[in-house]
């Protein structure tokens, strides 16, 4: 049962990264500019194991997408386990620290990624407290708007 609610919460993590990201790449300038700076078409999927769950996205037409199921993306981050996902994605173990530790893989270009990080952490900025954030992140990025916009852009989508 464990298992399974592990699994639940971090597929929901995923989908609201990903809103998280399509809201930030238009609102906040440093997420912005590292979207911007990625090529049309280019295609991202984090993965938790391949039965696990999965979110998908690519650049389309200036904005961040969700696609179907590719047989390749142009990086691709799989979680070794629910549970390397599960403490990721709630904050409790920040990227790098994962990375250092072998609890992903990592197929595409490492400095490509390194801009998916940047905005993944300016993400997690906006959306875990920020005892949460100075824990996970080295330095806490400042946020351009509040929290609050944020979030109703993410859930509600106003």
């Amino acid at each position: 049962m464990i298992k399974t609610v592990k699994k639940a919460i971090s597929n929901i993590v995923l989908l609201v990264l990903y809103r998280a990201l399509r809201v930030l790449s238009q609102h906040d300038s440093r997420v912005r500019n590292e979207f911007e700076a990625l090529p049309e078409g280019f295609t991202v999927a984090l993965r938790i194991n391949p039965s696990e769950g999965e979110i998908r996205m690519a650049k389309v037409n200036g904005r961040l997408k969700r696609i179907g199921k590719r047989d390749d993306y142009d990086v691709l981050i799989t979680f070794k386990g629910i549970d390397a996902a599960f403490k990721v994605l709630t904050g409790q173990m920040g990227v790098a620290r994962a990375y250092a530790e072998h609890r992903f893989t990592l197929k595409g270009d490492i400095g490509v990624t390194m801009g998916l990080v940047r905005m993944i952490d300016i993400a997690e900025a906006y959306l875990f407290p920020r005892i949460m954030t100075k824990r996970i992140l080295r330095s806490v990025p400042y946020k351009e708007k509040s929290t609050l916009t944020i979030y109703r852009k993410v859930f509600i989508g106003v």
